[in-house]
């Protein structure tokens, strides 16, 4: 709604009563109604133009001068979350009835706690249509923050909890009960919802998200760079990790100041050369990616809720972390799965313990205890709900609720078969390819993340048909059939041609994939390196300390070196990641102890405790153990040279393409994740012609 439009159309609506009602009555004076209907028009327009010059056009985009906001993706009069001069800003738009913004709203307050002074949050207004109390939420959020910002926080997240509530209470209402508990004037909040303006505020969002071709909720710009629905905060913190060097290049490449980064950055990512006030046309859907699939066994000691074993047509497998909160949200969205096709699809759960979640891997075990006496799905439910109290005396206080066993619980949890259990399942992830919560296997199809109900509806529609052809043409049921329509889609998967791919006449029958990157950004530098000196072939590693599939693919490095004696050498490069405590502490230390020429030993006795990162003056403890002068390593540790270092090796990783860990590069060839040893010897024996 243009306020301006809206404005003028009051003044002749108001100057056209007051014409009817003079030529709709006796009168022996038409001439003075005219007067009186010219007069009225011209005090309308007077007051328009005096409210206009009081207050700002709610359509008008940042003035070009403005340095510290962006043309195409303005954050204007906004409300802002976080640090106002950060260096990242994440712009949501956002659904104030969608559960996914929800969801999404938990993460954001995680980020900001993560990155105190990197990031800030700017709210964006986008009602979906089919919502209908999505749009009244919005104008009522205006009315909030024209009294309070931090009010207008506070009552976005009261409303997400208050979801059941939309319907069952007017808005206006609900919103006004909100207003109240914060202390604000609740007769301006209901004058300011009257205000047209507001409702052109809410307008100017959705059209701004519209033409920066927002199709859904929520929908993330960091600094530019689109994160779509409401993703694992390992998402987020990677795209932030990203965007948080790339204004550091900015400051030190383009000599951009600490006003100008927030427009530098989005015109970077969002590729603009000569910012406009007109909004970009929205671009053409990027072609789908190839889906991964991957074929995992279903042990005996798997918990399998859902369809029969005969009767399953899809069987879905769920990598989950007890103490991941969007594990949690994802067993909601599995449940209402189980209720629309319970009859033909069966859910087999796959313990995923992270390391970095303290107390998830004591609440697998537990669940396996609870399993032991039939009762692990109602001990997965509890676990989920009280998330928030895990300690070391929960395990046992929800087996007592369950009426459990308690000795033989007790000495479950502490079995070894209950330890190998998680570990096994945790290796069938692994080789799935699975590196964070929720995972999920879709008749071997993988899916990532707390994803919206209609994306597992899809799937499970697309696979439904498959099973149905195969179990109809080959009479299969079961296990097998199962396995048979993996096979399938593992089938479809490699017909499936390349979207970009040209037609070549001289095919290769052993291609090569191409590198991304250039093999002359990588460099040994001050980096440390085992194996051969005069290599014919390195071997670079980015990876974090705190990382668990660096750990695991530790070993795997070692028996390459061994292996291939003489002609590879391994050159570590540090990229710690901003979401492990730990990782740049360990990183520092390490290089460190290769002050003293003990880097490698460090290294492997980092990895080999990984668990106890984060304990107290562990990393002290470490350089004793190896035989260190301490003072010197505690002087190391802090020097100036070796947090240059850290950084540069860190710029390196980004130069080339490094978004998580670990990531390899050999040749001109990259492996991305902890791969299995063979994978690793086809491609050093390609770059050795072998």
């Amino acid at each position: 709604m243009n306020t301006t439009w809206y404005r003028r159309w009051i003044a002749l609506a108001a100057a056209a009563t007051v014409a009817a009602a003079g030529f709709s009555a006796c009168s022996t004076a038409p001439d003075e109604a005219d007067d009186a209907v010219a007069e009225q028009a011209q005090q309308a327009e007077q007051a328009e133009q005096a409210e206009q010059a009081e207050q700002p056009d709610p359509f008008a985009w940042p003035d070009e001068s403005t340095l510290d906001d962006s043309l195409t993706l303005p954050v204007g009069d906004s409300p802002i979350l976080g640090n106002p001069d950060a260096p990242v800003t994440i712009v949501e738009f956002t659904s104030m009835q969608c559960p996914f913004c929800a969801r999404a709203d938990e993460t954001l307050y995680e980020l900001l706690e993560m990155y105190p002074e990197e990031i800030r949050v700017v709210f964006k207004h986008f009602p979906l249509e089919m919502q209908e109390q999505a749009r009244p939420a919005s104008e009522a959020l205006v009315a909030v923050q024209n009294q309070d910002e931090d009010a207008f926080w506070k009552i976005k997240s009261a409303l997400f909890e208050r979801l059941d509530d939309y319907g069952e209470i007017p808005m206006e209402h609900l919103v006004a009960e909100l207003v109240e508990e914060q202390g604000l004037d609740v007769d301006r909040f209901h004058r300011d919802l009257d205000d047209p303006v507001t409702a052109a505020k809410v307008e100017r969002d959705l059209q701004l998200g519209e033409k920066l071709d927002v199709r859904g909720t929520p929908h993330f710009f960091i600094n530019g760079e689109v994160v779509n629905g409401a993703q694992p905060v390992e998402e987020f913190a990677q795209v932030i990790d990203e965007q948080l060097q790339l204004v550091d290049q900015l400051r030190d490449d383009q000599q951009v100041t600490d006003e100008g980064l927030y427009a530098a950055a989005v015109d970077t990512n969002l590729e603009v050369d000569e910012p406009e006030r007109a909004q970009p046309e929205p671009q053409p859907e990027p072609e789908p990616d190839t889906p991964e699939v991957h074929h995992v066994d279903i042990r005996d000691h798997d918990p399998i809720k859902g369809a029969h074993e005969d009767d399953a047509l899809v069987t879905i497998f769920e990598f989950a972390s007890f103490q991941c909160p969007f594990c949690a949200r994802g067993s909601e969205t599995i449940d209402q799965l189980l209720d629309e096709y319970g009859d033909e699809v069966r859910v087999v759960f796959k313990h995923f313990p992270l390391p970095m979640q303290e107390h998830s891997e004591p609440a697998s075990r537990a669940s396996i205890a609870a399993l032991n006496q039939d009762k692990f799905w109602e001990y997965y439910d509890l676990l989920y709900e009280r998330q928030q109290d895990f300690d070391d005396d929960l395990w046992v206080e929800l087996a007592e609720e369950l009426d459990l066993d308690i000795d033989q619980f007790e000495t479950d949890f502490a079995s070894d078969e209950t330890i190998e259990i998680v570990e096994q399942s945790q290796e069938d992830g692994r080789n799935a390819g699975v590196r964070g919560t929720p995972a999920f296997l879709i008749n071997g199809v993988k899916e990532v993340g707390a994803q919206p109900l209609q994306i597992f509806e899809e799937h499970v529609e697309e696979q439904l048909e498959i099973a149905r052809t195969i179990r109809d043409d080959e009479g299969l049921t079961g296990d097998e059939l199962y396995e048979a329509v993996v096979d399938k889609n593992l089938e479809l998967v490699d017909a499936a041609p390349e979207p970009s791919a040209e037609p070549d006449d001289d095919p290769d029958p052993s291609p090569q994939p191409e590198a991304d990157f250039d093999p002359d950004d990588l460099d040994l530098g001050d980096s440390y390196h085992t194996g051969a000196d005069e290599a014919e072939l390195k071997i670079y590693k980015f990876s974090s300390f705190q990382c668990p599939f660096c750990a695991e693919v530790s070993d795997t490095m070692s028996e390459l070196v061994d292996e291939y004696d003489g002609e590879v050498a391994l050159v570590h490069k540090n990229f710690p990641l901003l979401f492990q405590e730990q990782s740049e502490p360990a990183a520092l230390a390490a290089l460190a102890a290769g002050e003293q020429d003990k880097f490698w030993e460090m290294h492997d006795l980092l990895y080999d405790n990984q668990n106890r990162l984060g304990e107290a003056e562990i990393f002290e403890e470490f350089a004793e153990k190896l035989g260190l002068d301490t003072d010197q390593f505690a002087e190391d540790v802090h020097s100036d040279e070796l947090s240059a270092q850290l950084r540069a090796e860190q710029m390196e990783g980004r130069s080339v393409g490094v978004r998580g860990t670990p990531a390899f590069f050999i040749g001109d060839e990259m492996i991305s994740g902890a791969q299995s040893i063979d994978e690793f010897r086809q491609v050093i024996d390609r770059q050795l012609d072998r």
